[in-house]
């Protein structure tokens, strides 16, 4: 297994159910893994976005394609500790992440051989109503491909402090 460097890690969901494979035919069992990993382990007060890197492993003994239109990503937030009062809070928001796709989106099919990984790297906004205070926050993923056949909700999130940077 590779380390991330500088990465703060989330549970790995391994999953096993049914996806379309392009030719139509439905896979059932399919060996899909997704992994939630965040570059970095602290934003700035004020800024707009946490980047998260959402990756698509196929561990299983066939190919998987999916249309990458159909890979659609949420959120949930949790405030945890307010690093300027030293209390706990215990607020939270929910965020939609990715449109919904449209007629006019470029179809791009993603084809993973066994052990081959799609990553994508998603921004997920940080809205300054809600981390307009520093501490420690609390980012739930929920990601989920051609939505009615596969979807990931870890069981733990992406734990990041929002710092004051002047």
């Amino acid at each position: 297994m590779k380390t991330l460097v500088n990465a703060v890690y989330l549970s790995i969901c391994g999953l096993s159910l049914a996806l379309p494979t392009a030719a139509g035919e439905v896979m059932v069992n399919s060996p899909l893994e997704i992994r939630v990993s965040a570059p970095r382990s602290s934003v700035c007060a004020g800024d707009k976005a946490i980047a998260v890197d959402i990756t698509v492993l196929n561990e299983g003994q066939s190919k998987i394609s999916f249309d990458s239109r159909h890979l659609h990503i949420n959120a949930g937030y949790g405030a945890l500790f307010d690093t300027t009062t030293m209390k706990r809070r215990t607020e939270g928001i929910s965020i939609q992440q990715d449109r919904m796709p449209s007629a006019t989106d470029q179809q791009t099919i993603i084809e993973l051989q066994q052990n081959q990984a799609y990553v994508r790297r998603v921004s997920f906004p940080l809205p300054s109503s809600f981390f307009s205070q520093p501490g420690f926050y609390l980012l739930m993923p929920s990601v989920s491909i051609d939505a009615s056949s596969l979807k990931a909700d870890p069981k733990t999130g992406i734990i990041f402090e929002v710092r004051d940077c002047d």
